[in-house]
């Protein structure tokens, strides 16, 4: 009798410990969100990196990123994706060509323009503790069907996001850090595209 009351005392403190961690990762999670949320816009510079220990594959590239509200427009290696939250124009520039689609909010699964809010349906969280100070919280997603299995947050002492990774099931792991980040008013003709503005422009247009 003695021993079973010992196990579940174990199991009781265990209990408690993992409801405050899950506790604590949802204020985290949600001050980060909030802070973000009640911006007019932002502006950020990231790195990418992709590291596939299974194939020993390493890439990496730099890009810029501007977000207001549920627009965004996007500069990475020679591409500018521009989010209307309702169309959708990806140019490349190499080529001098668009390509236009309807916007769908459930192709997008994680990218920066909506990783603040993700965690909000259809996951579980954990704080994990602290880093070089950052505060670092996991999420993972309740629907197995996923390509991935968890995302790890590190927030910064501001309770702005410095990086996530996102670890999926093939053993990649793809890390966005956050360089200069700038909060500021952004104009909606910015998540536009005009191909007037592009002489002898190529249109794919899929609508």
């Amino acid at each position: 009798m003695r021993l079973i009351n010992i196990f579940y005392c174990i199991y009781f403190v265990s209990f408690l410990s993992h409801a405050q961690d899950d506790k604590k990762a949802l204020e985290l999670l949600d001050d980060m969100s909030d802070k973000y949320k009640k911006m007019a816009g932002f502006t950020s510079t990231f790195t990418y990196i992709m590291n596939n220990l299974s194939e020993n594959i390493a890439d990496s590239f730099q890009g810029r990123i501007s977000v207001k509200e549920e627009m965004y427009v996007l500069f990475v290696e020679g591409q500018k994706i521009i989010n209307d939250s309702k169309t959708v124009w990806t140019y490349l520039e190499e080529l001098n060509e668009v390509t236009i689609s309807d916007f769908d909010p459930g192709e997008q699964e994680i990218s920066l323009n909506n990783i603040f809010e993700i965690y909000k349906s259809g996951f579980s969280y954990k704080f994990l503790g602290e880093e070089n100070n950052l505060r670092l919280v996991e999420i993972y997603p309740d629907d197995q069907e996923k390509s991935y299995f968890k995302i790890l947050f590190k927030i910064d002492t501001a309770g702005l996001l410095y990086s996530f990774s996102v670890f999926d099931k093939s053993n990649s792991t793809f890390v966005y850090m956050i360089n200069d980040f700038k909060e500021e008013e952004l104009e909606n003709t910015l998540f536009t595209f005009v191909p007037e503005d592009y002489p002898e422009i190529e249109v794919i247009d899929f609508r």
